[in-house]
């Protein structure tokens, strides 16, 4: 067994590795580490050979090896350019399985866990655990594409427009690469105006159905990695009352303003065709990543459903069963497991996947060993940092690291938002926040997609933003260049 481990850590050692950081337990991260390295029903899209996530105090390490990165990337142009139609197909069985997900995902959320036996719960968790792995099935590639292709997108764009002797790359890039259909953030925004304006020239009754119809359609939108989160009647109330002050601005416009400045740009130039194609895919995947969130976030309100039923049954702390997994819950209601093994990984846990499949579990010490054998750590003695342009602008303001959702309070109007990785949770500290700075991403990330929407400077993929600057510092954000300049240090 040792040989083999050790095996195992040579594939990530002396390794130039992406490190992506969330809010995180492995209850909930499961469905991930499983998606990013299995093939999407058994295709020969390329997915992450090994995968390794580590959790500490909360938080989650996805760690991949770079290269890893580089040839799922590579692999999916390719495919797309010998056959994009395969790949379309591909994209529209998902979807379909998708629509049978939420309509299971609804049923699922309803019903009342309270009754059944211990037998029939174990079931109701085998079933969730298969349908979501399985029947639907996680298009972990996306991922993989988007490191690979923003970085070598901004490449060719640069490389043609000094060809042709064209001005302003950085717009052409962002132009090509921007959201032409809207997110599930701009969707229930949209339905929150609806209310709004039926509320105006109807009665409470019926204002009152469609806001708890509204709570159940998007119940599952404040959760994350960290477990289930509910969306209640009070936060839903500020919404509406934000936007009817006018504290948020929705464009309606925006997409449709995207898709033809998209259009007008193809036409004006004669894009090569791997241009075209890195193009075309990332609006597909920033599509299908938006769909991929909600697969996610809805199997998180299940799997949290199943745990507090758990819980109330065997008098387990709720706390530790976040630190199980899906095939470990039939043992633990007929008290075959040792529950120790949890208390260990509360103290640290590595899980290791390669072809969709748990290969090794490292607990307590073992775990924060590894961790620290295969990393490095960065130098902080820098007074600029280099990322990628995701959304044009140019700002100055205070610093604040967010490296959990615990630390989204901090983030006041102006404040530039320094985080690993946005994801949906951070959308209310986004929408204050002067810009977005962030370690990870590329042009067609979370934080990309929202920065834009929202009209923010954003630079991601810095890999270095939340190490080297801290709390306080005063900093120009300089999104026309990719440039985080540091301009004062705070005490």
């Amino acid at each position: 067994m040792k040989k083999d481990k050790n095996k195992i850590i040579n594939n990530f050692l002396d390794k130039e590795l992406s490190i992506e950081k969330a809010d995180g337990y492995p209850a909930f991260f499961e469905m991930t580490s499983i998606g990013f390295t299995n093939k999407l029903y058994d295709t020969n899209l390329a997915s992450y050979k090994f995968g390794g996530s580590y959790f500490s105090q909360g938080e989650v390490n996805y760690i991949a090896i770079l290269e890893n990165q580089q040839w799922i990337g590579k692999n999916i142009i390719q495919k797309y350019l010998q056959d994009k139609k395969a790949v379309n197909l591909l994209y529209e069985k998902w979807r379909k399985n998708y629509g049978n997900m939420l309509e299971k995902y609804y049923g699922l959320f309803q019903e009342n866990f309270s009754e059944i036996s211990d037998k029939d719960l174990i079931e109701k968790s085998d079933e969730l655990f298969n349908f979501y792995a399985k029947e639907i099935s996680m298009p972990g590639f996306i991922d993989g594409f988007m490191f690979y292709a923003d970085k070598r997108f901004v490449f060719l764009v640069e490389e043609f427009c000094k060809k042709n002797n064209i001005p302003d790359p950085i717009t052409i890039a962002s132009t090509l690469t921007a959201s032409t259909e809207p997110s599930f953030f701009n969707e229930e925004q949209k339905d929150l105006l609806k209310i709004i304006k039926i509320a105006k020239n109807t009665k409470d009754k019926k204002t009152n159905n469609l806001i708890e119809k509204h709570l159940l359609k998007y119940s599952w939108i404040k959760s994350g990695y960290y477990g289930y989160k509910e969306y209640t009647r009070e936060e839903l109330l500020k919404e509406l009352n934000d936007l009817m002050k006018g504290s948020v601005k929705i464009d309606n416009n925006f997409f449709i303003k995207n898709k033809k400045e998209k259009k007008e740009l193809i036409k004006k130039y004669n894009f090569i065709e791997e241009i075209l194609a890195i193009s075309e895919l990332s609006e597909l995947f920033i599509k299908w990543q938006d769909y991929r969130k909600i697969y996610t976030l809805t199997f998180v309100a299940l799997k949290e459903k199943i745990l507090r039923e758990v819980s109330r049954r065997k008098n387990i702390d709720f706390e530790l069963l976040k630190y199980s997994l899906s095939n470990e819950i039939g043992k633990i209601l007929m008290d075959k497991f040792v529950l120790s093994e949890l208390s260990k990984r509360q103290r640290g846990c590595f899980l290791i996947h390669s072809n969709g499949k748990l290969r090794e579990i490292y607990s307590g010490k073992e775990a924060v060993d590894f961790r620290k054998k295969i990393t490095k750590k960065t130098k902080k003695d820098v007074l600029e940092i280099k990322g990628m342009v995701a959304s044009m602008g140019k700002i100055t303001g205070i610093v604040k690291i967010v490296l959990s959702i615990k630390n989204l309070d901090k983030v006041k109007d102006g404040d530039i938002l320094v985080s690993p990785m946005t994801r949906p949770e951070h959308i209310s500290a986004m929408k204050k926040a002067g810009a977005i700075v962030t370690d990870d991403g590329g042009i067609t990330c979370h934080a990309a997609i929202v920065s834009r929407e929202l009209g923010k400077p954003c630079i991601v993929g810095t890999k270095i933003a939340t190490q080297v600057l801290k709390d306080g510092d005063l900093v120009e954000v300089d999104a026309n260049n990719g440039v985080v300049r540091i301009i004062k240090r705070k005490k």
